[in-house]
């Protein structure tokens, strides 16, 4: 199975801000092909009811979903009706008085295929069968969602929000919307990419100042580089948006071998002065001082496979390198989140443990490598404790927060079960960071409310939420006492 997740960067309804539609991060290879098995067709989105999508020689393809009605497959009358198959009258027959073939043949007096056959009396496929009497699809139909009699509380749904945090203002989502980002502050100006389809337009607009969101009327800023503007250019929209204020990042990939792309970066008070640059295989990013940083497998002219690589905007024009090495055990790209007091979480895909794992590289690190241009090694930070995969990550106040959960067979749908939070704290000038233990911010009850998304809001954490009540931002707040 392929690794990579490519994010297609679509609406709240259709393409949105879905970061759980990506498993794992970019693979440091790869081809043209679309698929090697069906979780690699995730990026397809829902398929209609009653189909899903299936990996057809490297392509993706919508098939039906079969139905085994006991009538036919598990009818006793039929593949394990014991007057054929297992009938103790040939393989295994006593011979005389209690021969299943004679007084309780099964397939005479009891046989599963005359009187007690599921295939007559009490065959599925009549009486007891799935599609009448207690066909799913009528009186007991697993049909009935539980989530259209749930009760949902206003801002965050079936969310259940832990001790130490409150639920700060909400603001409900443009459905077009894709992944969101917000300036520094105090005053947050919000920015979101929208994209019609995968092949564009793929596009940077305003959302408006926090908590009043809405979507600007015209767009910003081309996210697709000139030369991938053809008719019909498939780009796979990565799934951040990063902005230090007078800037703001965007980024894309394409198929092919190591998955090319590029960043672009859009000057908020000079838009002229707008560029892209070359980053295969990008998939996070996050801001410090004077730079971005950017988990993949390049930048600009700077080529040293997966690892972190930073875009130094404090001079012009901007200058690309490699500041953070990541481990042997690397199998794809990881999670980029930078808190407050400068520690960046730094994470890959493991080959190891086949889960997205987390570092937290010290401020004094950082600035040494921007400086140097010698990377540091990232498997020398602490990790953190996530205790399973994790699908998205934040910045949270002095710490990050993390969405966790998996991807479940057969479908690889989604299933989330909480958003949890990772202290960290600074010592010696910088240079040493501790994890604290992981602290819960929202719990899964079911499924009916999903977290779709996740970024930094000053020193909050801004989550994108979705149910059948629509999607929605909302602000989660420290409970006083705990800052």
């Amino acid at each position: 199975m392929k690794t990579e997740r490519m994010m297609t960067g679509r609406g709240v309804q259709g393409f949105a801000w879905v970061l759980t539609t990506l498993a794992m991060a970019l693979t440091s290879t790869g081809c043209g092909d679309e698929c090697v098995d069906d979780f690699d067709c995730r990026d397809q989105g829902a398929a209609p009811a009653g189909q899903r999508y299936t990996c057809v020689e490297n392509k993706c393809e919508l098939t039906s979903i079969p139905v085994p009605d006991a009538g036919t497959e598990t009818d006793a009358g039929t593949t394990t009706d014991a007057g054929t198959t297992t009938d103790a009258g040939t393989g295994a027959d006593a011979g005389t008085t209690t021969d299943a073939g004679t007084e309780t043949d099964a397939g005479t007096t009891t046989d599963a295929g005359t009187e007690t056959d599921a295939g007559t009396t009490t065959d599925a496929g009549t009486e007891t069968d799935a599609g009448t009497t207690t066909d799913a699809g009528t009186e007991t139909d697993a049909g009935t969602d539980p989530c259209e009699t749930t009760t949902y509380e206003p801002k965050l749904g079936t969310l259940q929000l832990q001790s130490g945090f409150v639920a700060g203002e909400s603001a409900s989502l443009p459905a077009s919307a894709g992944p969101v980002g917000v300036t520094p502050g105090p005053t947050y100006s919000l920015y979101t990419v929208v994209s019609g389809s995968s092949t564009g337009p793929h596009a940077l607009y305003s959302l408006g100042t926090w908590p009043q969101v809405s979507l600007g009327t015209a767009q910003l800023f081309d996210v697709a580089a000139p030369a991938d503007r053809a008719a019909g250019t498939k780009l796979f929209l990565s799934p951040f948006v990063e902005t230090d204020g007078q800037r703001v990042l965007t980024g894309y990939t394409k198929s092919g071998a190591g998955f090319p792309g590029s960043v672009g970066v859009y000057d908020v008070s000079a838009p002229a002065n707008s560029t892209y640059v070359s980053a295969p295989s990008n998939f996070s990013a996050g801001v410090v001082p004077g730079a971005f940083l950017i988990n993949g497998g390049g930048l600009d002219t700077v080529s040293a496979g997966l690892a972190v690589y930073a875009l130094k905007t404090d001079s012009s024009p901007f200058t690309a390198l490699k500041v953070g090495t990541l481990p042997p055990e690397t199998g794809g790209s990881g999670f980029t989140a930078v808190a407050t007091n400068g520690v960046a979480m730094l994470g890959y895909f493991s080959d190891d443990t086949f889960l997205n794992e987390g570092r937290a590289v010290a401020p004094a690190a950082i600035t040494e490598a921007l400086r140097s241009g010698t990377p540091f090694v990232v498997a020398d930070a602490p990790a953190l404790d996530v205790g399973s995969n994790f699908v998205a990550a934040s910045g949270h106040g002095e710490g990050v927060s993390v969405l966790r959960g998996d991807y479940v067979p057969p479908d690889y749908n989604f299933a989330g079960t909480d958003v949890s939070r990772f202290a960290f704290t600074v010592t010696d000038e910088g240079a040493t960071v501790t994890v604290g233990a992981r602290q819960p911010v929202l719990v899964y009850a079911d499924q009916c409310t999903r977290v779709t998304g996740m970024t930094a809001i000053g020193v909050d954490l801004l989550v994108g939420v979705d149910d059948k009540n629509g999607p929605r931002l909302v602000r989660i707040q420290q409970a006083p006492q705990f800052r």
